[in-house]
């Protein structure tokens, strides 16, 4: 599980430290916290996030019989987790596919020739140059809200970094989450953020403009190399209404941009950024607990309490959303 291996082991949630942790306690099953820190030259504590991530990950599992802990052969535990991956990915891109066809839906035939005289409810811009503005020309007529979706390519997200919107009016940006890590493109966000916008990241299956809840503006892309060549503006009522359910979809799975007010606003009770410290440790109920200073059964009722406000399935998952919210008093990279 080293090299390459490793590499590729990263698609399935495993970071370097748990595939050396991981190959290390598929020889040595029976190796203390602290041994394995040892070998992998690092702190119990550290130690003990990587075999709460492997827990997690269903490659480590309690053994019930005495409190320790079992370690499940790579031959069993690797393809049951690219499994459950495969399934939750299922999931996600059946919600986007849906997504996408009914955005194709609405502008289906807008891109095949240029109309010769733009209808009420429905004209189309082209040119790189011509969707910038009307981009600008919509966001500055706006009275109440701005809203938007950005894929990494579309031409729109330049444009939606220029927007200068009317004093008073209120702006929402759900941005793609980067593949790789790309620092010119955080700098543009942050640069909205600090414009007073709210801006999250996560899952995004299409570009989108949306003014006021009545106007929608839709980039047209190049069939043949996804070039953004024209903006289409619709202002029918059906067509509306499903683009805004999609951003509003969206915006409730995405996560602040980290190190924005919203990130920071989390409305967390000391104890509770406490706990979740301790979850993104992998910090045991009874310990927790102790350190705590309340009852076990508090802890299992604030843990419940806070994964329902995260969105989460696991403590660990909890904890890591909790950091990528900028919510715990520890920093995202010291996990």
């Amino acid at each position: 599980m080293d090299g390459m291996h490793g590499a590729h082991l990263e698609a399935l949630g495993l970071d370097p430290r748990a595939v050396s942790a991981y190959r290390w306690l598929v020889g040595h099953p029976e190796w203390t916290v602290d041994e394995l820190a040892g070998h992998l030259a690092m702190n119990t504590a550290a130690a003990d996030r990587v075999l709460a991530q492997l827990l997690e990950l269903g490659l480590v599992r309690p053994d019930g019989a005495g409190g320790g802990r079992e370690v499940v052969d790579p031959r069993v535990g690797l393809p049951a987790l690219a499994a459950r991956l495969d399934i939750d990915l299922a999931h996600r891109r059946e919600r986007l596919e849906q997504g996408r066809l009914a955005i194709a839906d609405l502008v289906a035939g807008l891109g095949a020739e240029r109309p010769a005289h733009g209808a009420n409810l429905a004209d189309v811009c082209w040119g790189a140059h011509e969707v910038v503005r009307r981009i600008s020309r919509l966001a500055s007529a706006a009275s109440s809200e701005v809203v938007a979706m950005c894929t990494p390519r579309a031409a729109l997200v330049e444009a939606i970094v220029q927007i200068r919107r009317p004093e008073g009016v209120c702006c929402r940006l759900a941005v793609a989450s980067a593949e790789h890590p790309d620092p010119a493109r955080e700098r543009w966000w942050r640069n909205v953020a600090e414009g007073g916008a709210q801006v999250r990241v996560g899952v995004v299956p299409t570009s989108a403009l949306i003014v006021d809840s009545t106007t929608v503006a839709l980039p047209i892309s190049d069939s043949a190399n996804g070039a953004t060549v024209g903006l289409a503006t619709l202002r029918l009522p059906s067509a509306v209404i499903a683009v805004v359910e999609l951003f509003e979809r969206v915006w409730g799975d995405s996560v602040p941009l980290a190190g924005t007010a919203e990130a920071q606003e989390s409305g967390l009770t000391a104890r509770e950024r406490d706990l979740l410290d301790l979850l993104l440790a992998g910090t045991t109920d009874e310990s927790a607990a102790y350190r705590l200073g309340i009852s076990v059964r508090t802890v299992r009722r604030m843990v419940s309490g806070l994964m329902n406000r995260l969105g989460a399935r696991s403590r660990f998952e909890a904890g890591a959303r909790a950091a990528e919210r900028g919510w715990l008093h520890v920093p995202v990279a010291s996990r």
